[in-house]
């Protein structure tokens, strides 16, 4: 056998068992604070508002600025929009959701 054709065995059999062995580091599951759960819902809308901001923000701020370049920055705050969409999601996701 090659050794990349090894390598690519390991990797199957390790990816397969993955799943498992990441179930078994949790511990049980116990009954989170209301706190906990409101601050963890808090950092989503905080996120949300954030991400709708920012195209907001710039829809204001370019109003002098010629077509093509404001469709720039309105494309750019978009982006921005998107990416603290996705970053509250993953912050709300891993801290809140699924800290184990």
């Amino acid at each position: 056998m090659s050794p990349a054709f090894r390598l690519l065995v390991a990797t199957l059999l390790a990816c397969a068992a993955a799943p498992t062995f990441a179930m078994t580091q949790c511990p049980v599951e116990s009954v989170k604070p209301g706190w906990f759960v409101a601050l963890g819902y808090g950092v989503l809308a905080l996120a949300a508002c954030l991400g709708f901001a920012a195209p907001v923000f710039t829809w204001r701020r370019t109003r002098d600025v010629r077509p093509s370049k404001r469709a720039l920055w309105l494309l750019g705050a978009c982006v921005v929009m998107l990416g603290v969409w996705l970053a509250g999601l993953m912050i709300w996701l891993g801290a809140f959701v699924l800290p184990c």
